[in-house]
């Protein structure tokens, strides 16, 4: 028998829209008019040559980003204004949507909250925006290279960076945004009020300096080979290779353990700034980075003060350097023996402070990102 007739086609029926689909949950929507993401970038860059060896470059770097994605806004939620009518919002009345909402809904009861009845849409929990692409990013930077070419044994390269990046949110999309619309994929503190999420990135490192030398040491300078960016002695001879790093503290985060508003459909509440947050750095010590008490709890019904991200954390230091030497053992075959020290000055790497204000862990630091001082040697016999 064909198979054609063995197998019964049904044409699928897309489900109608309604306004009561999803009645008592929080649910997606989407912005239909949201445009498509683009880059902006320019530059500008002047060299100069100092000697014949030595040459200077300073460079200008901009990029704007538009549409970028953020995560989603809450829609129910009440402006500034109707909080500010206090505890009245938190009075239990009659619920006029009683019988239309499933009773499993917590709003679904013969009675609701005076608050619940103000929202836009008072028959859902949460209503946000799906992969809500309206925000933007600015980067500027001056950058400035110095490099010495190779000359009496010597070679070096400094260069440092001044910058700023400033968004709305770093953080493209929750990872819950597939799951459900729920509090933990939603970040706005006020979403009438999406400025005030724009603060320096999480990623923003306004000052970042490296540098990387070579140094033969004069017995026995040999023929030169470039390697990974880096000069090396390829027959007899010492090298000594340096790499350093310096880079800004980046921005933490920080938001009120405890949110006094969530009622209203504020999704995160951020504390109130009462003083310095910033400590001096003989100051700071991984159980105190900044300084908490420049933070108070914002009290329900009210807005905190605080940015997105009103403090840094720890900067970044690094010295890498390693002894190399090749030796020549025959016609084809040359040794090369490294002894190599990563951290050279033991300096720990740590990670950023908690930035969970009203808990005792606020403002410590608990662990590090890389490991403490490491010392190898190898030998390699190439051929």
């Amino acid at each position: 028998m064909p198979l054609s007739h063995c197998l019964k086609v049904q044409a699928l029926r897309p489900i109608p829209f309604t306004p009561d689909a999803g009645l008592g949950q929080s649910v997606y929507t989407v912005t239909r008019d949201a445009g498509s993401g683009y880059v902006q970038q320019w530059n500008l860059a002047v060299q100069r040559q100092l000697t014949n060896n030595l040459s200077l470059e300073v460079a200008y770097v901009g990029s704007h980003i538009v549409h970028v994605g953020i995560p989603d806004f809450n829609l129910n939620q009440l402006t500034v204004a109707q909080l500010a009518q206090g505890s009245s919002l938190l009075a239990q009345v009659p619920n006029p949507f009683f019988g239309q909402i499933p009773a499993s809904s917590p709003i679904g009861g013969k009675t609701v909250s005076q608050a619940q009845l103000l929202k836009p849409y008072p028959r859902f929990q949460n209503v946000a925006i799906y992969r809500n692409n309206t925000g933007s990013t600015n980067y500027h930077a001056i950058e400035a290279k110095l490099e010495q070419r190779f000359d009496h044994g010597m070679y070096f390269s400094f260069a440092y960076t001044h910058s700023k990046l400033i968004d709305a949110a770093s953080a493209v999309f929750s990872t819950t945004v597939l799951s459900s619309p729920n509090s933990s994929s939603l970040i706005a503190a006020d979403t009438y009020r999406p400025s005030l999420e724009r603060d320096s990135s999480n990623g923003d490192m306004p000052n970042v300096w490296s540098m990387s030398g070579v140094y033969e040491l004069p017995a026995g300078r040999g023929h030169r080979f470039a390697s990974s960016g880096v000069m090396n002695t390829i027959f007899g001879g010492w090298a000594l290779n340096a790499i350093a790093s310096l880079q800004s503290g980046m921005p933490v985060t920080v938001t009120q353990s405890t949110n006094l508003n969530s009622f209203a459909g504020f999704v995160i509440q951020r504390p109130t700034i009462v003083g310095d947050v910033s400590l001096p750095p003989d100051q700071r010590t991984p159980a105190r980075f900044f300084n908490t008490n420049g933070f108070a709890t914002t009290p329900q019904f009210a807005i905190g003060n605080a940015s997105r991200n009103p403090v840094r954390g720890p900067a970044y230091h690094d010295l890498d350097i390693a002894l190399v030497k090749h030796t020549k053992l025959s016609e084809r075959t040359n040794l090369e023996f490294r002894a190599e020290v990563f951290d050279m000055t033991n300096t720990p790497a740590f990670a950023q402070p908690n930035g969970s204000f009203g808990t005792p862990a606020f403002g410590t630091i608990t662990s590090t990102v890389t490991d403490p001082r490491v010392i190898q040697f190898a030998l390699k016999l190439s051929r």
